[in-house]
């Protein structure tokens, strides 16, 4: 019994190891099953009643850009969103990366591309976001200030809009980015790079299909890009929520004053 207990926890160790290890190399990482099958039905019957509006999410519920129906804060109105196993797994897992148990879940959101939604969500990074309207061009932030997990909970791949990452950017100077559709000094606007084939070696993307219960792990400086849903068939419902390092935050505080405030990231 202790030989298999044992077992178990070298196995979850390896495995932090080699999230973490991807994540500071490449500045995203594939988590394969962060919630099982039970944890992973109660996820997708709060995301259908939110859908639905039988949650009511009030104002919290608008288009990204526009384009995209965005459900914003479901930890706030649902307390399914707020705990639950892929919750307290991720906040393990981002504790690990960072080096630190003192983690709050600074954000979530939901993302819904149905069948035969056809809107993109540009290459962008998170960074861009905490300016107003756009941060500017050059900025460098660490990428571990913000680690957002992006949850399938349906099986995704490129056919309906998984992320897909450029690795080995993050350290790079933050490109140019507009605001490519929405208010721009609206919180829903939707960013993206401005020259991204120039600025990225669009050769070297990666997209990372997922099944139902997997997520993806990124920092705040990780440009990434989802497509549309060209399915008939196939919903992609995306949870999507935020771990702050508290002091990656205050060393950008107090360096930067104007980045104090942070706008939600979108996906």
């Amino acid at each position: 019994m202790v030989s298999e207990m044992g077992s178990v926890e070298d196995r979850q160790a390896d495995n932090l190891r080699r999230i973490k290890d991807r994540f500071q190399t490449d500045g995203f990482a594939v988590v394969r099953g962060l919630v099982g099958k039970k944890g992973l039905a109660e996820l997708q019957a709060a995301y259908d009643d939110a859908l639905s509006g039988k949650t009511d999410f009030e104002a919290d519920d608008r288009h990204l850009g526009g384009l995209t129906r965005q459900l914003m804060n479901p930890h706030l109105h649902d307390a399914r969103f707020a705990e639950n196993e892929a919750v307290r797994n991720a906040a393990q897992i981002a504790g690990g990366i960072i080096g630190t148990s003192d983690l709050p879940l600074m954000f979530s959101m939901l993302i819904y591309k149905p069948p035969g939604h056809r809107h993109e969500t540009p290459w962008h990074q998170d960074m861009a976001y905490a300016g107003r309207p756009v941060t500017e061009a050059g900025a460098t932030l660490p990428n571990d200030a913000i680690l957002q997990f992006w949850l399938a909970l349906d099986d995704v791949d490129e056919e309906t809009g998984c992320m897909t990452f450029i690795p080995g950017k993050q350290a790079d100077p933050m490109p140019e980015h507009i605001v490519s559709s929405g208010d721009p000094d609206d919180e829903g606007r939707l960013m993206a790079m401005t020259h991204p084939e120039r600025d990225l070696d669009l050769s070297k993307a990666v997209p990372c299909a997922l099944d139902a219960g997997s997520a993806t792990v990124h920092g705040y400086a990780a440009p990434h890009y989802t497509g549309p849903n060209r399915t008939k068939d196939r919903h992609r419902r995306a949870f999507i929520f935020s771990f702050a390092n508290a002091n990656a935050l205050a060393a950008i505080a107090g360096d930067r004053g104007d980045w104090q405030s942070h706008d939600p990231l979108q996906n």
